[in-house]
């Protein structure tokens, strides 16, 4: 197994120092919740992170802690901040590609964009769905 399969869906514990300090601050990990998270089984990560983007609630208060924090990171991120200025470019050009190639394609790269809408509006719902497991 490479190194790079190994540390799939691990958080980093420290934030990059050589870029400004605003995007190290944006991007810093809380040390306790990223050895909380790193200290997880693979399978408990992903359903964690699977029921984050699906926008359900967890099974647990003890996930539903986790998945809290891990939205919160994922808002962090750059994917999440300039998400309106890659997605729509990204859109119209699948759509122009789509259009010229043959309609499924439209229609995949719409599912596309609709699944990423999605999964960023479920980032920021998390505490509201899982209010109910965090209040106990």
């Amino acid at each position: 197994m490479s190194s790079t399969s190994a540390a799939t869906g691990r958080l980093l514990t420290k934030a990059p120092s050589s870029k400004g300090a605003r995007r190290a601050q944006a991007s810093t990990v809380d040390a306790d919740f990223a050895a909380e998270w790193n200290g997880l089984d693979k399978d408990r990560r992903q359903q964690i992170r699977r029921l984050v983007r699906i926008g359900r609630p967890q099974e647990t208060p003890a996930d539903a802690e986790l998945a809290v924090g891990f939205a919160t990171y994922q808002r962090g991120r750059a994917w999440y901040r300039f998400f309106l200025l890659w997605i729509v470019p990204l859109a119209i050009a699948g759509l122009i590609a789509g259009a010229n190639l043959h309609p499924i394609v439209i229609g995949i790269v719409f599912g596309a964009v609709v699944s990423a809408v999605m999964v960023r509006r479920n980032f920021k719902r998390v505490e509201r769905v899982n209010a109910e497991l965090l209040a106990s």
